[in-house]
């Protein structure tokens, strides 16, 4: 017998699923040979201060530092039950496959439960970046050697001990002497806590002592025979700030005085060929992004967002990624990718037909491929109509910036124009010709410059 320990109840259905475990027990689920059992996230807490010695249960500064000898871990209250059958289960098994996350945090959710049960038997990893069938299948048939992993429980277990040590010992610091100087409360400090929250005074400190500094902009719409465009002024530096602006009323008034009804001529046109690869397939952090950008979302809307379309719809592959790259063995799935994405959603079919899926974007770079690939659709069809507004928004996003990866590059003209006017004023145009579409088809009208425009054919003089 073999058993899977999966990181919740919802992965260790999906994973039974497959491997024809169906038999509904009391914390697990049971097959012929195979039998799926689950954790609700940690299990086990780091033990508190005072399990260490009865000396740490009062507060005093005598006490500090605390260092464990050696480390401990106690069975969360609301874990007992389910800790318990885990660890019944692992008496009756062979051999134990890891199921969790495919991440350090996912890792040390089962290696502490194993230790805690003190298993010595053989383990295996599941590693999984999708929880559609066809992804599970693909990776039940590789399992990776448990002592690929390991490292990963090594890594987030001194993660979580350096918490400990910063959050124990400086917050009752803090907090024995914040008392004996008047203050009654705790006063909490954490090992990234503490740093980001100075992050959050900083800003809003230089928030309070910003001192609104105005400015004017003169702007000049020019007729040619070519058609209209619009012109800046650009300031001389006497009355420019560091950045280029006019910090003068009074000047700004007398150039748009000068140059109104009046003619200006042509003292320069220099124009450059852009050509601008598709962006990355997205990250979460990218994503998290984007998504405040666009709608305004905060960062934990974005990621329960995506985790939904990862673990309900399975509709996109692992969101908790840092990684835009992709591994080039993932090009073999890309016809059946695309063939999902059509299947989804009819209205996606003609930008599915327009992909090459023979172009090679440099997303595909095995050199680049972190713990994890780029959050990208799976290669199962998806039910779009029972996702949530924020999970639509979320999957279009994610397959706009995959279907990107087979479209050609974006290609325009950069056209900047110089121009003379009133008492020899300095103008500035600058336009954006079109000349290959490419990707950004797919984005509609979300550029990155909203004022950019087409200038008329001009030539010096």
């Amino acid at each position: 017998m073999r058993l899977w320990l999966a990181e919740k109840p919802s992965q260790a259905r999906d994973i039974a699923r497959v491997l024809g475990a169906q038999s509904k027990r009391d914390g697990y689920l049971e097959g012929a040979s195979e039998t799926v059992t689950w954790c609700f996230g940690h299990l086990l807490e780091q033990a508190p201060p005072e399990h260490y010695g009865e000396q740490y249960k009062r507060w005093s500064l005598e006490s500090l530092p605390i260092v464990p000898a050696t480390w401990q871990s106690t069975v969360k209250a609301s874990a007992r039950k389910q800790f318990a059958v885990i660890r019944r289960l692992l008496q009756q098994v062979r051999e134990v496959v890891i199921a969790t996350d495919a991440d350090r945090e996912g890792e040390m959710i089962a290696r502490e439960v194993l230790e805690a049960c003190a298993w010595r038997g053989p383990v295996q990893r599941l590693w999984l970046s999708a929880l559609d069938e066809a992804s599970v299948r693909k990776a039940l048939s590789n399992l990776w050697p448990g002592a690929k992993t390991h490292p990963l429980h090594l890594a987030a277990t001194s993660r979580a001990r350096a918490d400990w040590l910063v959050g124990m010992n400086l917050t009752r610091a803090y907090t024995v002497l914040g008392r004996a100087a008047g203050h009654d409360g705790v006063l909490s400090v954490g090992r990234v806590q503490t740093p980001t929250l100075r992050l959050v005074v900083d800003r809003d400190r230089a928030i309070a002592a910003f001192v609104p500094q105005p400015y004017w902009d003169v702007r000049v719409t020019l007729a040619h025979a070519n058609g209209r465009f619009v012109a800046r002024w650009v300031p001389p530096a006497p009355v420019a700030d560091s950045e280029g602006r006019c910090i003068s009323e009074a000047s700004a008034r007398q150039v748009a005085q000068r140059v109104s009804g009046g003619a200006a001529r042509v003292s320069d046109v220099e124009t450059t060929r852009v050509r601008q690869a598709s962006p990355l397939p997205l990250d979460l952090g990218t994503l998290q992004q984007e998504a405040s950008r666009r709608w305004g979302m905060g960062a934990q809307a974005t990621l329960q967002a995506a985790q939904s379309l990862y673990e309900t719809h399975k509709a996109t592959t692992y969101p908790r990624t840092d990684c835009p790259y992709l591994p080039q063995s993932m090009r073999a799935d890309v016809p059946q990718v695309l063939d999902a994405l059509a299947q989804s959603d009819p209205d996606l079919i003609p930008w599915v037909q327009r992909a090459d899926v023979d172009a090679q974007s440099r997303a595909w770079n095995d050199a680049k491929i972190t713990a994890h690939h780029a959050i990208i659709p799976t290669s199962a069809p998806c039910q779009i109509a029972r996702m949530s507004e924020s999970e639509r928004r979320i999957y279009d996003l994610v397959r706009r910036r995959y279907l990107a990866q087979f479209y050609a590059p974006h290609e325009f003209d950069r056209t900047e124009v110089q121009l003379r006017a009133g008492e020899g004023d300095q103008l500035r145009a600058t336009g954006k010709r079109i000349v290959v579409p490419g990707w950004r088809e797919l984005f509609g009208g979300d550029d990155d410059d909203a004022e950019v425009q087409a200038l008329p054919a001009l030539a010096e003089g």
